[in-house]
């Protein structure tokens, strides 16, 4: 077997043991991946030295072009697999073709994709049977292979970010939080030039006993949500807080909850999308 590297990885195996799933749980995890990639371009994505970990996806796909790879250097191989008849039954419930569908159907096709999957399962440094695993444990599994404890995997990434409603939906988020209910700054003349991140704005705001409620109450969702994502293996969430114009509500609001989630292993990036727009006198 070849010595993996600490950051880069090849994810393989066999059709219909979960290489997507496993991919999807890593790519939520923060973990950059590449799917089906040419064993001709397998040496590039292994040679750089990384400082966070990457996975690159090979299989029988690349057909007639595994035949001339022996081994793998500089990342470890980590093969999924699963009994026959699970892969036959998973296969059956499938879409997609199957990669050897020339050699025949069912049976035939996973017999022949064990042995044009020799080489990689020879080099596997971690394989992984998930004929018995549910979507969650493969994930949770693959995660610790890629990122183990005390890197990636227990630090969970959330992004919070302001925007205003009239310019449109935050489209990377993956909660809304609409602070459009608590009074709005605008109408207070003297504070309508200003902007959320200046203090009587925030005094007003945090004076008042909804906005106290509102914080309270999501960040009392957030702190669930986060623990409910994590044990699913996801990693990261991106939570999107708007007003009307993206410059006095949802900032102070956002930069409230941003506050309050960060520590205990979550780590935080704060971004305000519309808080620079012109004053809208």
């Amino acid at each position: 077997m070849s010595e993996p590297a600490a950051q880069t990885w090849v994810l393989t195996g066999m059709s219909g043991a979960g290489k997507a799933t496993a991919l999807r749980a890593l790519e939520a995890a923060g973990i950059a991946g590449v799917d089906n990639l040419p064993v001709g371009l397998l040496d590039a994505f292994t040679s750089p030295r990384r400082s966070h970990p990457a996975v690159a996806v090979i299989d029988a796909r690349r057909g007639a072009e595994l035949a001339g790879l022996e081994q793998v250097r500089g990342a470890g191989v980590v093969f999924l697999d699963a009994p026959d008849a699970v892969l036959v039954r998973r296969l059956a419930d499938s879409s997609r073709p199957h990669p050897c569908a020339a050699a025949g159907a069912g049976q035939a096709a996973v017999s022949a994709e064990r042995t044009m999957l020799i080489p990689l399962r020879a080099a596997a440094d971690v394989v992984i049977d998930t004929g018995a695993l549910t979507e969650t444990e493969l994930a949770a599994r693959i995660i610790n292979v890629v990122a183990p404890a005390g890197d990636l995997a227990t630090t969970f990434r959330c992004t919070v970010s302001s925007f205003g409603f009239k310019y449109g939906p935050q489209a990377e988020a993956d909660w809304v939080i609409d602070s459009r209910i608590l009074p709005n700054p605008f109408w207070e003349p003297e504070l309508r030039p200003l902007t959320g991140l200046d203090q009587p704005v925030r005094d007003f705001l945090l004076a008042t006993p909804d906005s106290a409620e509102l914080i309270e109450r999501s960040g009392d969702l957030l702190d669930w949500v986060i623990a409910t994502a994590r044990d699913r293996g996801r990693g990261a969430l991106h939570l999107a807080v708007g007003c009307t114009g993206g410059r006095h509500r949802s900032v102070v609001i956002a930069t409230e909850l941003a506050e309050r989630l960060r520590g205990d292993g979550v780590s935080v990036e704060l971004h305000h999308r519309d808080v620079q727009r012109p004053d809208p006198r």
